[in-house]
């Protein structure tokens, strides 16, 4: 009996293979859809957008492993209005050809669309009615409303998001998500019984292990993150949180590794709340880095953090640098919000604390500077759930079971 593959065309409007935490997630995911009977490709309606052109591989059309990509705009996003308009308009005009020449072709069955808006899930609803294909979409996060003026492109942009969120998607035929707040808000306000498959993160842990890596500051506890130190990952409470560790603790030092990925840089905000708390001689900011140079530098820190505070954000999202942190095989000091607390068990996995709670935060690198044992005990276990549940490679038959059962229906 021959078994014919399946065709699985996988759109995002961000970056691939490598450009962030979305393209990271992406690049795991389409392999692990690789090793099932398909046949994958990566269509970008846009280019290339993340930092100083970092992260660039300069294909137009490209392969990763199994895996095709291809950019349908331009290879790289331009940062002027005429160039934004041209990208953003026949980046997708282009996207839609190809799709249309697939289908002609018989080379298209499902359609994998990563986030949601209101404009993008209308177009592929209504492709999706002309060419007969699944749609399935992946929603990693819930934004939350903007503060301020009524008309802002920051509140334009969250309106375009929540109206597809509440009217469209309901349309698709299948979800997969981040969380279990989003697999609710699925299953409860769209009152509609869909196939969702909760998909926290998708990884290779053998990217992470790096073995005999030179301590970042020698005689010194490191502790380290790395992201996007905005409110959203808790930049603020880390540092006020690490200032209390440093003045009873002098031989610690503090590690932030990333940047705003595109607009102006938020360090020089963050050095000024070092240089307040008189810590900025023991924090160092790394700037943004390829992805290549990250799990040395978090394999150089003896303890990792991730300090969320509370919000919709962190309820609806999963973090992928927790995996990242996992595989490196460190202790990590990390917030109880979201999916957390349910996978988590304190002084197992992780160190749980409250989120912004700064005195507590401290505790919670307290407790690990002072116990290399509980050090150890804390990475272990990590490092196996990491791997049981998120290595792409381990997780690639239930991705391909739920892209089956949706074909199937």
């Amino acid at each position: 009996m021959k078994i014919y593959k399946k065709n699985i065309k996988l759109i995002t409007f961000g970056n691939f293979p490598f450009g962030g935490a979305s393209a990271n997630l992406l690049r795991y995911f389409t392999l692990s859809l690789s090793k099932g009977n398909n046949d994958v490709e990566v269509l970008l309606p846009t280019g290339h957008y993340y930092g100083n052109k970092i992260d660039v591989i300069n294909k137009r059309v490209g392969k990763i492993e199994d895996v095709k990509y291809k950019y349908t705009g331009l290879l790289m996003h331009p940062k002027n209005y005429l160039g934004k308009f041209i990208d953003n308009v026949f980046g997708p005009l282009f996207l839609i050809h190809s799709l249309i020449i697939s289908h002609i072709r018989r080379k298209i069955d499902i359609v994998i669309v990563y986030n949601t808006t209101f404009f993008k899930t209308l177009v592929f609803i209504l492709l999706r009615l002309m060419l007969n294909y699944k749609y399935i979409i992946i929603l990693p996060e819930f934004y939350e409303k903007p503060k301020g003026q009524k008309f802002s492109l920051k509140k334009i942009k969250w309106y375009n998001f929540y109206f597809g969120m509440k009217y469209l998607i309901k349309y698709a035929d299948g979800f997969i998500v981040a969380s279990h707040f989003l697999k609710k808000y699925i299953n409860k306000n769209l009152n509609c019984n869909k196939n969702v498959l909760i998909l926290p993160n998708a990884m290779d842990p053998k990217i992470f292990a790096i073995e005999n890596i030179e301590p970042y500051k020698k005689d010194y506890i490191c502790i380290g993150y790395t992201g996007t130190p905005t409110r959203k990952d808790g930049a603020t409470d880390l540092i006020r949180s690490f200032s209390l560790v440093n003045k009873k603790y002098s031989d610690t030092h503090l590690l932030i590794i990333g940047d705003i990925t595109n607009g102006n840089s938020i360090l020089t905000e963050l050095k000024n709340l070092a240089v307040k708390l008189n810590v900025i001689d023991n924090i160092s900011f790394t700037g943004l880095v390829p992805f290549s140079k990250i799990p040395k530098l978090l394999n150089s820190c003896q303890i990792l953090a991730l300090t969320r505070p509370n919000g919709i954000f962190a309820e609806a999202g999963f973090p992928t640098k927790l995996g990242e942190y996992f595989a490196c095989k460190k202790p990590v000091v990390v917030t109880k919000v979201g999916d957390i607390p349910r996978y988590f068990t304190n002084e197992k996995e992780v160190i749980l604390v409250e989120p912004e709670n700064i005195e507590n935060i401290a505790n919670g690198f307290e407790k690990l500077i002072l116990s290399d044992k509980l050090r150890e005990n804390v990475a272990t276990n990590a490092y196996k759930w990491m791997d049981n549940e998120l290595n792409y490679l381990k997780i690639s038959s239930n991705i391909n079971r739920f892209i089956s059962i949706v074909l199937s229906e």
